[in-house]
Formats: structure tokens, C-alpha cells, sequence
């Protein structure tokens, strides 16, 4: 039984925690950009072609991805997101250390979530790259419905 203490952190799937994503992946639509379309890489799955973004996982095809993307787990990850993540900073002024740099960083964000969301840009802009990406898959049937089709599943 003392297996149990060694197999308690499965740093194997271990994804990046909610602040490095939102801090530094999504932080801005350069950083967007450079993830969604990265250069050919033979040691990550499908080329890393198909990276999502918020699970901060590659896929090995198109489709793979959008049955990930109408997933349990992805619309849990993206609720996780919407909540501000827990700081060393919010840690540091509930014990009375750095109360002014504290209220300081959380004007700055409060700035930000007034402006357009990066997270909403990435959405809109997922929903055009689905419909792209499915008319050069299958340019037979017309992609605006069965993106149109995905996204809704997506929504709800």
C-alpha cells in the first residue's frame, strides 16, 4: 500500500494551472495568435495544429478537437476561467502584508475586464477558424451549417 503516497499527483497529465493560462496565454491577441497557429512540431500530436487553449492540450485531428470542445470537461475548464484565479498578492493582503499593491493589481484588472475580453475574442474568432478549417475539410456540404450546428451544441 505504499504505492498510494507515490501515485497521489499524476504530474503525467499534469495541464497548466488556470493563472498561467489566463496571465500569460491569454493575456493578449498576440499570444492567442502565436497558440492557435503554430509552426509544424513532429514530437507534439496532429503537428500541433489543434491546440486548445483554455485545457492547454494538443489534439491529433480537427474533429478530435471539436468533440473535445462540446465536452464536459472543456466547458468546465472554460467556467474555471471566467473566475478570477486565486493570487499570492490576494494571499499576502489577507494577512495584512502589501494591502496597497493589492488593491493596486486589482484596479488593473478590473481596467481590463472592462475592455473587450480576450477570452470573447477567442471565441468569435474559433467560430471562424471551425468554419474555415471545415470547408477545406469537406467543401461538399456547407460548412456555415455544421459550424453553426457545432457552435450551438457548444453554447448550451
Amino acid at each position: 500500500m505504499g504505492r498510494l503516497s507515490v501515485m497521489k499527483f499524476k504530474t503525467k497529465r499534469y495541464t497548466r494551472d488556470l493563472d498561467q493560462i489566463l496571465y500569460t496565454d491569454m493575456n493578449s491577441e498576440k499570444s492567442i495568435q502565436k497558440l492557435e497557429h503554430q509552426s509544424y512540431d513532429e514530437t507534439k500530436p496532429g503537428l500541433g495544429q489543434y491546440y486548445c487553449i483554455p485545457c492547454a492540450k494538443y489534439f491529433e485531428t480537427l474533429h478530435a478537437k471539436s468533440n473535445h470542445q462540446r465536452g464536459k470537461v472543456h466547458k468546465r475548464r472554460l467556467r474555471q476561467l471566467k473566475d478570477i484565479p486565486y493570487t499570492p498578492e490576494e494571499a499576502n493582503a489577507a494577512a495584512g502584508h502589501d494591502v496597497a499593491k493589492f488593491f493596486q493589481k486589482k484596479e488593473e484588472r478590473k481596467n481590463m475586464t472592462e475592455a473587450p475580453a480576450a477570452q470573447e475574442q477567442m471565441v468569435k474568432k474559433n467560430k471562424l477558424s471551425l468554419k474555415e478549417e471545415l470547408e477545406v475539410a469537406n467543401p461538399v456540404a456547407p460548412a456555415e451549417s455544421i459550424a453553426d450546428d457545432a457552435m450551438q451544441v457548444e453554447e448550451s
